[in-house]
């Protein structure tokens, strides 16, 4: 062991690392005050604040990647849910008058009464597929006036404040 002086004192010395005391300080207590050059030698080597550092640094940076990974696979999960939406949108949409599909209980002609059924639901589902499309992205109405207010906002405070530096320097 490199530091055998140290051997019989460590679990001492451990806990004067935990409770920040220094090596000198450490090294007195033990009733050894010549220790203190050694135990600051063991902490350099051990307790490397600098590595530890950078060793918190890459685990914080794995746990944010790790995170980020996990919320771009959910939005995924969700346009993949919305794409597959739209698809069913379009096959209730697709199916023209007088046109046979399959049901549950055998093939059907689409007639003016079935498709004043599925034409909206097909409509109303597409439109509200592309809607949550829009909003994941940013793009629908509510976010735009919401990005408009706060530039608004950004707008105006800068005004106030340079409103707020004439008048300072007016009244100086």
């Amino acid at each position: 062991m490199a530091f055998e002086k140290l051997a019989p004192y460590i679990d001492q010395i451990e806990r004067g690392f935990k409770d920040k005391k220094s090596p000198r300080e450490i090294a007195k207590e033990l009733g050894q005050p010549g220790l203190h050059v050694t135990i600051h030698r063991y902490k350099t080597a051990v307790w490397n604040l600098k590595d530890l550092v950078s060793d918190a640094k890459e685990k914080r940076a794995e746990k944010h990647d790790t995170k980020r990974n996990a919320a771009v696979d959910e939005i995924v999960n969700t346009l993949d849910l919305i794409n597959l939406g739209k698809l069913r949108a379009k096959q209730l949409m697709s199916i023209n008058l007088g046109d046979e599909f399959d049901t549950g209980e055998g093939t059907h002609k689409l007639t003016l009464g079935s498709a004043s059924v599925y034409w909206p639901i097909g409509t109303r589902m597409m439109s509200e597929s592309v809607r949550l499309e829009m909003e994941l992205s940013g793009d629908d109405p509510e976010s735009r006036k919401a990005s408009a207010l706060e530039d608004l906002s950004d707008a105006q405070l800068r005004a106030i404040v340079a409103a707020t530096e004439i008048t300072a320097e007016k009244e100086a």
